[in-house]
């Protein structure tokens, strides 16, 4: 029923994937229901609540859904994940809306065909580090993931949060949705590869497709220290994944530095650009501030 609303030819947003709500809901204690022909999704967000647009196709009853939204919360109103589109229509229909650029939140998008070869000059420098890693580990094999080698995954995946859960209070939500993710890895329709060198699992990425041109990667970790391994990762999972795709999503970055940094590194096709939108008495609370103030999630 919610792939239904979320899944659009022509949507690239990684909120058009299901499994994005599913393996989140215990974080972000999230919320749906239909009103109006239209999907409604609530979540909590760094301590606020807040709602996703509206997905749906009827723009006669667009503003009545956004204002009963409104009326259900007081009058006020809080929205993450906003694209142009929406954005665009929005400021027409009901200009008392406040739109603020969300560039944390925005949707890397890279060709398939570019991440699977790593072809052109401006790939150079990421072509060089999966040389090296090639050249360091020649013995390297790419495997599917399934059944057989979700255990050493899911193994390595804790390794990872272990590794980085001091420094990180929201490391501990990313592992239990790593668990979700996992569990149920088949009844959510994911693709996933992983590379083994050494005798182990030491790389694995999964995602999902969510209409005919475009798919959602949701993870992708590594050993820590070794040259190439994540860059590897991304060349071998989009060519043996996802040759029935021209567009591949990463996600947003979180406004995590170094994170930014790889993701801009690949050179995206383009960027999927959001705004928060807000009325009314809701303050949209950021990252940083939340954590700084908290300590831990809520």
């Amino acid at each position: 029923m919610i792939e239904s609303y979320v899944c659009k030819e022509g949507y690239r947003s990684c909120d058009g994937a299901f499994t994005n709500y599913f393996v989140w809901h215990k974080a972000f204690s999230t919320f749906w229901c239909e009103e109006d022909g239209f999907l409604i999704i609530k979540a909590r967000r760094y301590g606020e609540d807040f709602f996703l647009p509206p997905f749906g196709d009827d723009d006669d009853k667009l503003v009545g859904v956004m204002r009963k939204i409104m009326a259900e919360n007081d009058g006020n109103l809080c929205m993450h994940g906003v694209v142009k589109e929406f954005k665009d229509k929005m400021e027409k229909l009901m200009p008392e809306l406040n739109f603020t650029e969300d560039r944390e939140d925005w949707d890397y998008v890279y060709l398939q065909e570019k991440l699977a070869t790593l072809s052109g000059r401006k790939l150079h420098g990421q072509k060089n580090h999966f040389n090296a890693f090639v050249k360091a580990h020649p013995d390297y094999t790419y495997e599917e993931m399934d059944e057989h080698n979700i255990p050493e995954c899911l193994e390595l995946g804790d390794a990872w949060c272990d590794e980085r859960k001091a420094a990180d209070p929201s490391i501990e939500e990313e592992r239990v949705a790593l668990h979700e993710s996992l569990k149920y890895f088949r009844e959510l329709g994911l693709r996933g590869g992983c590379l083994r060198w050494d005798g182990k699992i030491q790389a694995f990425s999964y995602g999902t497709k969510i209409n005919s041109d475009t798919a959602i990667l949701h993870v992708e970790k590594a050993v820590m220290g070794v040259r190439g391994a994540y860059i590897a990762m991304t060349k071998e999972f989009a060519a043996h994944a996802w040759t029935d795709c021209k567009y591949l999503n990463r996600e947003e970055d979180m406004g995590i530095p170094g994170l930014r940094k790889a993701k801009l590194d690949l050179k995206p096709e383009f960027m999927l650009e959001k705004f928060n939108c807000h009325y009314g008495s809701w303050r949209i609370v950021d990252r940083e501030e939340f954590y700084s103030e908290n300590g831990e999630t809520k």
